[in-house]
């Protein structure tokens, strides 16, 4: 049987401690409810943040879970994982952004490939005679949809806790960052920030993550996942395909969105102009525009 790599132990050590947070934290009404989701007019979610790091702090292993094992298909295993081969992982810190030493926001902006920012957490995890350090962001809202982080700060693989309160009841889902993405990618002002949602998250964790026989089974689809990476690798490309879908529309959408009757306009006047062109003039013109594609 091929030797289990550690970080293949470690991401099946998460998937099942998050599983497990998500129950431990919805069960928990009473401590939700006094939760204070600002501080000083400010949407920081800091009392959230120090709430988190205390249930995470109790709550820091999988040694007293029923699940026997772990199977997904992003585990590069073609077989359910048994627990023993991987809970003897434990938390043994956790950071707020206050908190962080400069040593470790070095080390951890050079392991990222996007924009570094602080993490809202970060978990430091021993094992196996390794340290492992893994980020979590945190994300609350009223209602269910809110703008993400910009698209150069998001690591997909990145564990989100998506927390949804309203005056009767807080829900809480727990995943990674890339199944909350909506695929909704608003018109940017600044950098891009991707449309991410507590009921996208839900429903992602509904279909693809759920118990058999004692085994917790994560599965994807490959289609959806790519398309997701794309609009966060690709999302100027991503854009332009959307916009084609209004352009193209033949009847205005029941809710419109302030930009496209200016795309609309834009696309006339580019229509209009292409038309007058000779085939040669239209050819250059598509040279010279894709020569100044960034």
């Amino acid at each position: 049987m091929p030797r289990i790599s550690i970080q293949v132990k470690l991401n099946a050590f998460l998937t099942v401690y998050f599983f497990e947070l998500e129950a431990i934290l919805n069960a928990d009404q009473a401590s939700l409810s006094q939760l204070k989701f600002q501080s000083e007019e400010s949407n920081t979610d800091e009392y959230v943040k120090l709430f988190l790091k205390e249930k995470l702090l109790i709550n820091n292993s999988i040694l007293h879970t029923k699940i026997k094992s772990v199977f997904s298909d992003l585990l590069s295993q073609d077989k359910p994982i048994k627990i023993a081969s991987f809970n003897g992982f434990k938390i043994t810190s956790i950071y707020l952004p206050k908190e962080l030493p400069n040593e470790l926001k070095t080390k951890l902006s050079k392991s990222k490939r996007s924009v570094y920012t602080n993490p809202d957490l970060l978990l430091k995890i021993e094992g196996y005679n390794k340290v492992f350090y893994e980020s979590i962001e945190i994300k609350s809202t009223k209602n269910n949809s809110i703008r993400g982080s910009s698209i150069q700060q998001i690591n997909p693989n990145e564990w989100v806790i998506f927390i949804k309160r309203n005056a009767t009841k807080i829900q809480v889902v727990t995943g990674q960052y890339l199944n909350s993405i909506t695929e909704k990618l608003p018109f940017p002002d600044r950098s891009p920030r991707p449309i991410i949602a507590f009921n996208t998250l839900m429903k992602w964790n509904k279909a693809n993550r759920y118990t058999e026989e004692q085994i917790l089974v994560l599965k994807s689809d490959p289609a959806v996942v790519s398309q997701k990476l794309k609009l966060l690798t690709d999302w100027q490309d991503f854009l332009a395909e959307e916009w084609m879908d209004i352009i193209l529309a033949k009847k205005k959408g029941k809710t419109e969105r302030w930009f496209n009757n200016a795309l609309r306009k834009f696309a006339i006047r580019l229509l209009s102009h292409s038309s007058k062109l000779t085939e040669k003039e239209l050819s250059k013109l598509i040279k010279s525009l894709k020569e100044r594609l960034e």
